[in-house]
C-alpha cells in the first residue's frame, strides 16, 4: 500500500527529529535544557507518532469493513466526503462501487423474475396448444372408423390451425431474446415522423419536434417502436370523434426523447407495470409483446421506455434515448 506523499514527509520530518534529539543528547547539549522540557518534546512527538499509526491502520480497516459488508450484502454503508482528499477519492469509490454492486444484484433479481414469469407463461400457452392437438389426434387414431372423410378434414384443420397458433407463440418469444444490437447512426426526426405519417396515416395523428433535431438511434428499429405505441393509442381511441393522439420530439436535460400520448381512457394503475411484461394482453387477437419487445430495444440504446398514466385521462409512453 502506497502512503500519500504527506504521510511520508512526517515520518521523515520525525526521525530527523528523534535524529536531532538523539544526537543532543550524544554531544551533551541537552545540559542545558530542564527534564520538563526534554520531556514535554519527546511526549508531543510520540504522541504525533501514535496518531499518525492510528491514521495509517485506520485505511486497512476501513477496507476491510468495505469487503466483509459487500460480502453480507450489506449495502446500507455510505462513506461521507472528509477534508482529506485521498480518503476522500476512496470513499467515493468505495460509495460507487457498493452503487453498482447494488444495481447488479437487482437487475439479477429482475431478470430472474422475469425469465421465470416467461417460463409459466410459455407452459401454459403451449399446454393450452397442445392438449386438444393430442386428445383429437388420438381419438382418430384409435377409432378411424368413426370419422366420416368430411370430418377427418375437419379434425385435421383443427389440428393445423393449433400448430400455426403454437408456431407463431414461439415466433413471437424468438423475437422478443434474439434482438440485433442497434446500429446506431444520426437520424433526423422530421425525416422519421415524415415516414410514420405515411405509414400510420390518420387525422388523429400530430406530429411536433424541434427544427433540425437528431437523435442517434437505429433508424429501423426506433421506428418499429414508435409504430407500435402509434398502433396501441389509436386502438385506445377507436370510436372517440374528439380522438388526439399527440408525438412530440424534444429534449430535457440535454436527453432527447420522443413521446405518444393519447386521450382514451388511460390505463389502471394496476395494470401500469403489467403492460410491459411479456404475453401480456388485454386484446382478443394481442400476442403481448410489442410493449415488452419496444422496452427491449429502448434499453439496447442505452435509454428507456415508460408510461405515464392517469385512468380515464389518456396516457402518454415516453421513449427516452
Amino acid at each position: 500500500m502506497k502512503f500519500p506523499y504527506r504521510h511520508g514527509l512526517f515520518f521523515a520530518l520525525m526521525a530527523l527529529l528523534f535524529m536531532a534529539i538523539g544526537g543532543l543528547v550524544v554531544w551533551g547539549h541537552f545540559e542545558k535544557w530542564l527534564p520538563s522540557q526534554i520531556e514535554g518534546i519527546a511526549l508531543v512527538a510520540l504522541l504525533l507518532m501514535v496518531w499518525m499509526v492510528r491514521r495509517v491502520y485506520f485505511i486497512p480497516k476501513q477496507v476491510d469493513y468495505f469487503l466483509k459488508s459487500l460480502l453480507n450484502k450489506n449495502y446500507t454503508m455510505n462513506y461521507p466526503s472528509v477534508k482529506d482528499s485521498k480518503l476522500d477519492d476512496m470513499y467515493e469509490g468505495m460509495n460507487n462501487i457498493t452503487r453498482i454492486y447494488q444495481d447488479s444484484l437487482a437487475d439479477l433479481e429482475y431478470k430472474q423474475l422475469y425469465y421465470d414469469r416467461l417460463l409459466r407463461i410459455m407452459t401454459h400457452e403451449l399446454r393450452n396448444s397442445i392438449t386438444p392437438v393430442i386428445s383429437l389426434s388420438s381419438d382418430m387414431l384409435k377409432r378411424p372408423e368413426n370419422y366420416s372423410a368430411e370430418e377427418m378434414h375437419e379434425g385435421m384443420e383443427v389440428i393445423h390451425d393449433q400448430c400455426v397458433s403454437v408456431k407463431a407463440f414461439l415466433d413471437s418469444y424468438r423475437q422478443l431474446t434474439h434482438l440485433p444490437a442497434p446500429v446506431k447512426q444520426e437520424v433526423d426526426v422530421e425525416k422519421l415522423f415524415a415516414q410514420l405519417q405515411r405509414l400510420m396515416a390518420h387525422p388523429s395523428l400530430h406530429f411536433t419536434w424541434g427544427n433540425g433535431m437528431k437523435v442517434m438511434a437505429d433508424a429501423d428499429q426506433l421506428t418499429l417502436v414508435l409504430t407500435n405505441l402509434i398502433k396501441n393509442a389509436r386502438e385506445a381511441t377507436e370510436g372517440q370523434p374528439d380522438a388526439c393522439i399527440r408525438i412530440v420530439a424534444s429534449e430535457a436535460d440535454g436527453s432527447p426523447y420522443i413521446s405518444v400520448s393519447d386521450n382514451g381512457p388511460g390505463i389502471p394503475d394496476k395494470m401500469a407495470e403489467e403492460v410491459f411484461l411479456p404475453f401480456y394482453t388485454t386484446k382478443r387477437n394481442g400476442t403481448g409483446i410489442g410493449l415488452c419487445l419496444s422496452r427491449q430495444i429502448m434499453r439496447l440504446h442505452g435509454g428507456d421506455l415508460k408510461l405515464n398514466s392517469h385512468y380515464g385521462q389518456g396516457a402518454t409512453f415516453m421513449v427516452t434515448l
